[in-house]
Parts: C-alpha cells; structure tokens; sequence
C-alpha cells in the first residue's frame, strides 16, 4: 500500500472529518507533503522491485510513523520465478539514520511488502531543512547486489510542523501530529512548573488532587494552577507574542514553523501555536489534561476543569500572556470556544479541540 494511503488510513481513524488549515495567527496558505514517485526494475526477468518512498522527512511525523505503523518506504517485491528466494533489503537516510535492514523470503509466483522507517539520529536532525538521500540496497542469500540505488529526499527541521500531506489531487490532514510538540519532560518544563508554584496559593502544583470537591471548588482549584503557569510566564519570562511561522521548502510544499517549548522559554517568544504547546506541556507536566484548539486561523488552549467531567473545559487565549491579566485571557479563551462551537465549525470539522491525553493514547508522543 502506498505511503501517503497509509497515512491517510491512519488519520482517518484518528482524528474526524478532513482540514487543510494554518494556526499561524492570520495565515490560510495550502500546506503538505508529497509522496514520492514510485521506481519499479526488473531484474534477472524474474524478480521485480517496486520502491515507494516519501520524498520529504519532517522529524514531528516521523518520529511518530513507528508507533503508528506507519512506513517511510515500501519495497514491493515480485519473484515471478519457480523458486523461492531469501532477500536482504535495506535502507538509510545517509547522514541522518541508521540502518534498517530486513530479511524477507519470496515464494515462486508470489509478492512481498517490505516496510522501513530507518531511525533518525536525534544529534542529527537539522535546524532547518536540508537535502540528504534515501539508500537502499537489495540482495539475495548470497551477497548477490539484485537492486541498489539513492533517491533524493528533504528533511525538514525539528521545529517544522506539517498540517496536511497531499495524495493525488487530495489532502490528508495531519493535525494530530501537533501533540509530537507538547513536551511535557523538556528540562525547561520543569523549571517552569517549579516557578510556576511560587505563583500558587499553596506553593505547590499537584495537578488533579481535589478529592471531595464540588464543581465550584474544581473550577477554583484547577484554574489556580492554570493560572500559576500564566504568572511564572508574565512575570519571570517576560514571554512575548512574536509571530514567526517561516519554514523554507519548495513551491509544492508551505510548511510552518512551531517552537518546540524549550524554545519558546529560552527565545521568550511565542506565536499563537508556540503557546498552546508550551501551556499543554505545562499541564501535561503536571498530570492535567490540556486540548489545543485549531482553527483556519488560530490556535488556543483548553485544558479539563474535573478530570471525571471531560465536556467542562476551561480555556485560555495564550497571545495575551504578555499584554493582560490571567482573568481577561480566560475570557477570551472562553469566548472563542463558544464562538467556535456556535458557529458549527466543530461540528462540521473546520476547526478541531485535541485532547493530548488521547493523542497520547492513539501512539502519538513527544518529540522529545
């Protein structure tokens, strides 16, 4: 199956309904990635190799395709012999990977599907994009070289986010792959969660621990925390709106940039999209379930008021964490969700509210 199909599959099951969207604060260009062209050679008139690979890497996916059974190249192997052959296949993103190697038997007459994601080195991933590529290598039980070759491959930086990929005429959203972004172990989370607590009444962040509470005294007790991280980040981070969603890539493709939280922290600076995934990381650090809301648009943060009553959602318009209190941003927050269910783009999948707790669930992790 084609890779870009597969994905395609894999979303689907994800995530409702279809969205080709930018949360850049104020942008709507298309965005995607293209599947590569698939090279098929006959060798030896009885075995025939068909390669589909994915002609760009972007780290926040990819990262994800093991978990998600997911394959960056398909080698779709064809014995039209009368005798069963033993293959070696392998492949690497030279410069960037390992090796991944398999070992596959073809019987006479028959097909067989070899899958690879080579694992990314982590030191390696580039800051911004860069061209490398794809080496395969195919040979049989005897060392026998039956199909070598490279194909040119992108590799995007770590901080690119991609909202959708293209098949044919068609777009496949990727949004769920914004929580591989929310970081929650990053050593900078845990210094702000750290600071954060010097902001709350009680000089602690413990998460959802208010046993015995009424709905009055959840909403009091976890919006405290809420706005603890709101404090720490206006008054010892002096973080500021800065929108900058510039990724470089060809005309086919319109990538958008997305800090990871480490950076948004250390730059004291954050979009829209910057923001809601470093407050998610925040609360995700402290065992708080946050959602990020996407719009054509926008993006802001949600986060579960009671943990055993999921449909109350507190939310928070994150822009403001450098201009206005804690109390207006929540207001904003607020009003934009209502304006975003009221107006039926909810429902009908225009915009989206992503838990990352079931992100989570679904296999897609932190990038780091």
């Amino acid at each position: 199956m084609a890779n870009s199909h597969r994905m395609a599959c894999l979303v689907s099951l994800l995530i409702a309904g279809s969205l080709i969207f930018s949360a850049a604060c104020g942008t709507d260009e298309e965005q995607g990635m293209q599947q590569g062209s698939s090279q098929t050679t006959t060798i030896k008139s009885d075995i025939k190799v068909n390669v589909v690979p994915m002609q760009s890497v972007t780290p926040a996916i990819y990262l994800q395709m093991p978990n998600l059974d997911i394959t960056f190249v398909d080698f779709e192997i064809t014995n039209n012999g009368d005798n069963a052959v033993r293959l070696s296949v392998e492949s690497e993103l030279q410069g960037y990977s390992e090796k991944a190697i398999d070992t596959v038997d073809v019987g006479p007459h028959s097909t067989a599907v070899v899958g690879q994601t080579p694992i990314l080195k982590p030191q390696a991933i580039p800051l911004e994009i860069a061209n490398t590529t794809l080496h395969y290598r195919i040979a049989d039980s005897s060392g026998a070289v039956i199909q070598e070759q490279t194909l040119p491959v992108k590799i995007y930086g770590r901080d690119t986010m991609l909202w959708a990929m293209q098949e044919g005429d068609d777009w496949i959203d990727t949004s769920v792959f914004i929580g591989a972004f929310v970081t929650p172990h990053a050593p900078e989370i845990d210094e702000l969660a750290r600071q954060a607590a010097e902001y709350h009444p009680s000089n602690s962040m413990e998460g959802y621990q208010c046993s015995q509470c009424s709905d009055d005294q959840w909403t009091e007790y976890t919006t405290a925390h809420v706005k603890a991280v709101y404090e720490a980040l206006q008054q010892d981070y002096s973080l500021k709106y800065i929108n900058s969603t510039i990724a470089f890539s060809n005309e086919s493709e319109a990538p958008q940039r997305v800090r990871l939280p480490a950076e948004s922290i250390n730059t004291k600076s954050s979009n829209c999209i910057d923001g809601a995934v470093l407050y998610a990381s925040a609360l995700e650090s402290m065992d708080m379930h946050p959602y990020i809301v996407l719009t054509p648009t926008h993006a802001f943060l949600c986060y579960e008021i009671n943990p055993d009553d999921p449909d109350n959602l507190g939310c928070l318009e994150t822009t403001m964490t450098g201009s206005a209190s804690f109390e207006d941003a929540t207001e904003m927050g607020q009003q934009e969700l209502t304006e975003e269910i009221s107006s039926g783009n909810i429902e009908s999948g225009k915009s989206k509210v992503l838990s990352v707790q079931q992100l989570r669930a679904s296999g897609i992790l932190p990038m780091k």
